[in-house]
């Protein structure tokens, strides 16, 4: 797994608690999971069917809109229907009930359902679908086989007061500033002396209209992903006892925390392919699997990726992958792994993206079931 932001969700989850719940108020969420501004281009997403305002008392999560996920949505009242893969996957001239898509698209709007499809942030974030598949496998992974991109990061300092400078420093932490890895709560402090000098009108917590006043304070700076940034600004000028705080943002170059298609890492031993076969098998609960060749010799490192291989097995193979789990391999996939030292296992797309699904449930449950939103994963 990518370390670094996986446990953000449940940070989140912990933050959020509403009483009236949107289709807008979840699409929130599952964009603050995986920022769609860091998706790689030409895979649709968002909302396809519905609209942002509509209510929604029941979310249903299924890979695929198929008739058995829009049938579970339809039973019950404001649905909102979560898939790993686009309904509508390019324009329509026109929405008929002979053609498989259309009749779908009339019947989410017959039985008032919304459909979001995620974006492909969610294959790459951490947390997401590659790293809970690697996870559902038991393998440690250890790096992402092809880099995407990265969330871009801000240093915010802030001015505080020596005697609330422990609250302000905790409540910026919890609100998603100061992460450095497996770290949190990092900060570099700077003590100081403030001035200023109240105007008419003004409140001040400490001196009086119109004397100029001088403080005992401390700079306080923080790392702040993009993501994050508007809520931990919240945070602070919330937490701060000034009626007027003073604090900078700064745009850094250094890079964010990573998002990356495909995760690769070292098996414990060195196994038989039937071995590891088995272990797939049993992890995803696939009957059958599909695989390229059986060579004769052990493996003794995986790599894997949810979904459509989009060319992973070629970085997949130049990692030295003895073996390669993908969700959907293609037919040049197939010809690429043939004789090669990389055997391609397909599981096929639901199994792939399943263990993510169910992370993503129980955030979703976690944050929204407060609210009264039933939470249905349909595998």
């Amino acid at each position: 797994m990518i370390p670094g932001r996986t446990e953000l969700a449940d940070d989140k989850t912990r933050r959020r608690r509403r009483r009236a719940v949107t289709a807008a108020e979840i699409i929130e969420f599952l964009e603050y999971l995986a920022p769609p501004g860091l998706a790689v281009p030409d895979e649709p997403y968002g909302l396809q069917v519905g609209a942002l305002t509509a209510p929604v008392r029941c979310i249903v999560v299924a890979p695929l809109a198929s008739f058995d996920a829009l049938s579970t949505a339809a039973s019950r009242r404001n649905s909102l229907l979560i898939t790993a893969a686009p309904l509508i996957r390019e324009p329509m001239p026109a929405v008929r009930r002979d053609n498989p898509v259309g009749a779908k698209i009339a019947y989410l709007v017959e039985h008032r359902i919304c459909l979001y499809s995620l974006a492909n942030t969610y294959a790459a974030a951490p947390g997401g679908f590659d790293d809970s598949l690697a996870e559902r496998l038991g393998l440690a992974a250890t790096s992402a086989l092809l880099p995407t991109n990265y969330e871009p990061q801000f240093k915010m300092a802030v001015y505080v007061p020596e005697e609330a400078l422990d609250r302000v420093h905790q409540a910026a932490a919890e609100a998603g500033a100061g992460r450095i890895g497996n770290y949190s709560h990092c900060s570099f402090q700077t003590r100081g002396t403030g001035t200023f000098l109240p105007r008419e009108g003004a409140s001040p917590v400490v001196g009086d209209v119109g004397r100029l006043e001088r403080v005992n304070e401390v700079r306080l700076e923080m790392l702040v992903p993009q993501r994050e940034l508007q809520g931990v600004i919240a945070a602070v000028l919330h937490a701060h006892p000034y009626e007027e705080v003073a604090y900078d943002v700064y745009p850094l170059r250094n890079p964010g925390v990573l998002y990356g298609r495909g995760r690769a890492g070292e098996l414990p031993l060195k196994v038989s392919l039937d071995t590891v076969l088995a272990q797939v098998q049993d992890a995803l609960g696939v009957e059958s699997i599909r695989c390229s060749h059986r060579p004769d010799f052990p493996i003794g490192s995986l790599a894997v990726a949810s979904g459509v291989s989009d060319g992973l097995l070629w970085q997949a193979m130049r990692a030295g992958a003895g073996a390669f789990v993908v969700g959907s391999a293609s037919l040049e996939d197939l010809m690429l792994a043939d004789g090669s030292t990389t055997v391609l296992i397909d599981v096929g797309f639901p199994k792939s993206v399943t263990p993510g699904l169910s992370r993503l449930s129980a955030q979703l449950r976690g944050t929204f079931e407060g609210d009264g939103i039933e939470i249905v994963f349909c595998p």
